[in-house]
């Protein structure tokens, strides 16, 4: 991961059409906290990072028929790339998975129940 992913160097405009979508589409987003851009002046900029966890978004969505909703309710359970089933757990960049640690995703379990758990000893 580089450095600058985390620089957030791109305008709504900018980041909409890098990632071939309406800005209302990403406004929706935010507003449904799904993502959370940087905020300068009233101005919304995007890093690297956001735009790759914005892709993940717009897959599970449309590739997987996955609703707003269910997205944030499993979010809420387990982190994107074990939704995703992606190959980058270790790298992972997106701020969904930094913020909490798996057994904190899971309202229902506690961090004792967890120590068997794969995701455990990445933490």
């Amino acid at each position: 991961m580089n450095k600058n992913d985390n620089n957030p160097i791109y305008s709504i405009g900018m980041a909409s059409e890098i990632l071939s979508v309406h800005p209302r589409t990403l406004r929706i987003y935010e507003n449904e906290s799904l993502i959370k851009p940087f905020r300068k002046g009233g101005k919304r900029f995007f890093s690297a990072n956001d735009l790759k966890w914005i892709k993940c978004l717009r897959a599970l969505i449309h590739d997987e028929n996955i609703s707003i909703p269910g997205i944030k309710k499993l979010l809420e359970y387990a982190p994107c790339w074990k939704i995703r089933n992606c190959n980058e757990k270790e790298n992972c960049t997106v701020s969904c998975c930094k913020e909490r640690n798996c057994w904190e995703m899971a309202k229902k379990t506690c961090k004792k129940s967890c120590q068997n758990c794969e995701e455990y000893g990445l933490t």
